[in-house]
């Protein structure tokens, strides 16, 4: 079973001031005067949240902004105000405004006005914006320019504290798909078997969790649970995708109940073979799209080259940074490996023999290639049906 590694404490507080500092050194080498990292409330690996980033505050309300001088101490500005205590104590920020929601965009302009900024060049990173939001900054700042890429470029490359809870998210995962295929039966519907596994991981420490849980005789994709019930010689699939702290993290998983087919067998050995062939290629310096071809070569040797593309497969791996999203692996990204990177690679597949069937593993970029972040890689798992 793998080991739920603690939280070093004051890790974090150690790296939000050097994540800021980051950021500062990057405003002055573009010649920007701030950046406004602004957050909408939404805390999902699908879209970045860049307050979140520099601050480390899952914020309960609809927005949050945190100012950065290129100089000087920042400003944050969040929302409700009965926040404040807590908001103040997760981000150790000493200047920080707690309102409501009606009047987040007059407490940021004050708050940029008292800091010098309303001429200045400022780049601002909002991930997905409300409307009334997105179009309030050139009322405030007389040059407005895009810095979302400013924070993901930084923040792809994963610090201390964020490969801490990344190892820890990893544990809870694993210890999460035990615990599935110790309590699933023929007989139980998904949604049941789904809610048991959120609430053991839960209890392990994850905050949130992203999982698709299903499970057929032969699975079309992966999904989230519905009221199937489980039955012998189905195949069930699982992406388990539990939170520490903000950082989310990812296995992908696939057990029979009963025993596997040969047929079975060797279609999950051809895509394991695959990712492992992908992993050694995924070295500082390759393009993502290198990696893509890489981890398709046996399966189109294979004969199923069709389903290595639209509509059977889009993606070959991805990021789950909220700062960042990149890098995604796919045919047409353009983005290079870095050290440090963190996402994960997944041969997922349709094959028209078996069904889609799961394998990946969350990943961190090594000069020796890919290395996993789980105590074990996946296999074909067998339940008691």
């Amino acid at each position: 079973m793998a080991v739920i590694p603690p939280l070093p404490a004051g890790l974090k507080a150690e790296c939000l001031v050097k994540r800021r500092g980051r950021v500062q050194a990057a405003l002055r080498a573009g010649g920007f005067d701030a950046l406004v990292a602004y957050g909408n409330g939404r805390h999902s690996f699908l879209a970045s949240n860049p307050a979140w980033y520099v601050s480390g505050l899952r914020q309960v309300g609809p927005h949050m902004a945190v100012l950065i001088p290129a100089e000087g101490e920042p400003v944050a500005v969040v929302t409700p105000a009965w926040d404040a205590v807590r908001a103040g104590r997760k981000t150790g920020l000493p200047d920080l405004i707690a309102v409501e929601p009606d009047g987040f965009l007059a407490a940021v302009k004050a708050a940029a006005e008292r800091l010098g900024l309303g001429e200045g060049r400022v780049a601002v990173a909002g991930g997905v914006q409300p409307r009334i939001v997105s179009e309030a900054w050139p009322g405030m700042f007389r040059h407005v320019e895009p810095g979302d890429r400013l924070v993901s470029d930084l923040s792809r490359i994963r610090d201390e504290w964020s490969l801490a809870c990344v190892r820890r998210g990893a544990a809870i995962a694993e210890q999460g798909f035990d615990f599935i295929l110790a309590t699933a039966k023929a007989g139980m519907p998904e949604y049941r078997l789904a809610g048991e596994a959120e609430a053991y991981m839960r209890g392990l420490g994850a905050e949130d969790n992203f999982q698709l849980l299903s499970a057929s005789q032969h699975n079309r994709a992966a999904h989230r649970a519905s009221g199937r019930l489980l039955a012998a010689g189905d195949v069930l699939l699982g992406e388990i995708t539990p939170s520490v702290d903000g950082e989310y993290v990812q296995i992908c998983r696939t057990a029979v109940l009963g025993q596997p087919t040969d047929l079975q067998k060797r279609a999950f050995d051809l895509l394991d073979g695959a990712l492992r062939k992908a992993m050694v290629a995924a070295k500082p310096g390759v393009a993502a799209r290198d990696i893509v071809t890489v981890m398709n070569e046996p399966i189109v040797a294979a004969g199923y080259e069709t389903y290595t593309k639209p509509p059977y497969m889009r993606t070959r791996g991805h990021s789950m940074a909220l700062g960042s999203m990149d890098p995604e692996i796919a045919v047409d990204s353009d983005e290079v490996l870095h050290e440090g990177m963190v996402f994960v690679l997944h041969p997922n597949q349709y094959l028209p023999e078996t069904g889609y069937i799961m394998c990946g593993e969350p990943v961190i970029i090594t000069g020796e290639g890919a290395k996993p972040l789980t105590s074990r890689m996946g296999r074909l798992e067998t339940i008691a049906a």
